[in-house]
């Protein structure tokens, strides 16, 4: 599979984190093991202020061009908020539907941002069709974009998370393969998910944490906040289960950092989980650089936002999370369901907007840390509410679900999976 645009004509290359040595794109998502790598931008950053949502910092992601889609995040000094929690100077990172505030995700989670420039890498490097597998927010977002462009995808998700695949009227989702694993969860569905990846040829996994346009496009964030608020952030507070997005945010002000365009440090990491489920919070907390089997629990539990349940999340890796938790001086928590429902019911009542149960329990933790000490009210605070709006988006736009387009059990799903495509 070659690409469109060829090595030489590129604005960026790929760094192996594990050997530092620069290798040239082609939708490539592994280089060595266990670790990642990283994006480096051969030009100096350019705002394109004519542009929108994420094309707005399109000179640091990878792709050739932007493309028709819009995804967008928005920042702003939440006062009364801040005032609530005993913070002078409190900003929210609001990444879902929200159109009277400036919210550009129009699947009401921040994985639009992710979705956005994916679909323009894959078309720079010739793919055929995108695989996923998802809790919900990544299926939603790549059936849209995947579905408006036509682009043919294989969405894979759990019985229990079938009901989030739901489209808006603009989006006839014809391209789109809902696949639900009828005795599988999140984890089951990653696993089907890579299965079919190495069957189809010239399809691609769009790749997770190991895909580079995903998270430089949710770094984005932090470059809108830093050029909004006029500084990077002293803390940055988001809900972490896999951990893409808090790896694309530490990288992307790095970038700033080493860019000159903003001073250091980089904004302290504090990532959270459910008190129920919490592998990342547990290795960190006893200093380990990798996970282990005690870090989880023994069976599946019930947790306040089972967008944050990750069986397979990127801790260990070189260039993941435990190294950006370290390079920032970071910190995580676990929160408490009552906790989180109070704060998002306080959340909801002073902004007037639904958010999404992960920005509960990150505010959640944020108030805990405000309550500890670990943040004082005179610091600049960046809290990312990862996904909202979506309430509000089904009171004015009519969606519809997605009908599955193969229901499987486990064991025979991939060859169910190959039998229907070649029918």
């Amino acid at each position: 599979m070659q690409p469109v645009w060829h090595g030489e004509k590129m604005k960026y290359q790929l760094r192996c984190l594990k050997t530092n040595k620069l290798i040239d794109d082609n939708y490539t998502l592994h280089y060595s093991d266990n670790a990642l790598l990283r994006a480096e931008y051969l030009q100096p950053f350019e705002l394109k202020e004519e542009e929108t949502g994420v094309w707005r910092y399109v000179s640091w992601l990878p792709v050739s061009e932007p493309n028709e889609y819009i995804a967008g995040t928005v920042t702003y000094q939440a006062e009364e908020l801040g005032q609530a929690m005993g913070l002078n100077d409190l900003w929210i990172s609001f990444n879902g539907y929200w159109p009277e505030k400036g919210g550009m995700c129009p699947t009401g989670s921040f994985k639009d941002m992710e979705a956005v420039p994916t679909l323009q890498r894959i078309h720079d490097h010739g793919v055929k069709g995108l695989i996923c597998a998802s809790a919900g927010n990544t299926a939603r977002a790549f059936s849209h974009f995947c579905g408006m462009d036509g682009t043919p995808l294989i969405v894979v998700v759990g019985k229990e998370h079938e009901d989030r695949l739901w489209a808006r009227p603009e989006n006839d989702a014809e391209s789109v393969h809902l696949v639900v694993v009828e005795d599988g969860d999140y984890y089951d569905a990653k696993t089907v998910a890579k299965q079919i990846g190495a069957e189809l040829d010239g399809w691609q996994m769009e790749g997770s944490v190991h895909n580079v346009a995903r998270r430089d496009g949710i770094g984005s964030i932090i470059v809108d906040a830093a050029f909004t608020i006029g500084q990077l952030p002293d803390h940055y507070f988001q809900g972490i289960g896999g951990g893409p997005g808090p790896i694309g945010i530490h990288e992307m002000a790095q970038r700033l950092v080493d860019e000159g365009i903003f001073d250091g440090p980089v904004p302290m990491q504090h990532l959270s989980q459910n008190v129920e489920h919490h592998p990342i919070h547990s290795a960190w907390q006893e200093g380990r650089d990798h996970l282990v089997a005690d870090d989880f629990p023994d069976e599946d539990v019930a947790v306040y936002s089972d967008y944050l349940l990750n069986k397979g999340p990127a801790y260990g890796q070189v260039g993941a999370v435990h190294d950006i938790l370290d390079e920032s001086n970071g910190q995580t928590h676990i929160v408490e369901r009552d906790d989180a429902i109070e704060m998002r019911e306080i959340i909801e009542s002073i902004e007037d907007i639904d958010i999404m149960t992960p920005g509960a329990v990150a505010a959640a933790s944020l108030a805990h840390a405000v309550e500890e000490g670990l943040v004082d009210p005179d610091d600049c605070v960046l809290l990312n509410i990862s996904g909202g709006g979506v309430r509000r988006l089904k009171e004015d736009i009519e969606t519809r679900q997605i009908e599955p387009w193969l229901k499987v059990k486990k064991a025979d799903a991939v060859n169910a999976i190959l039998e229907k495509l070649e029918a």
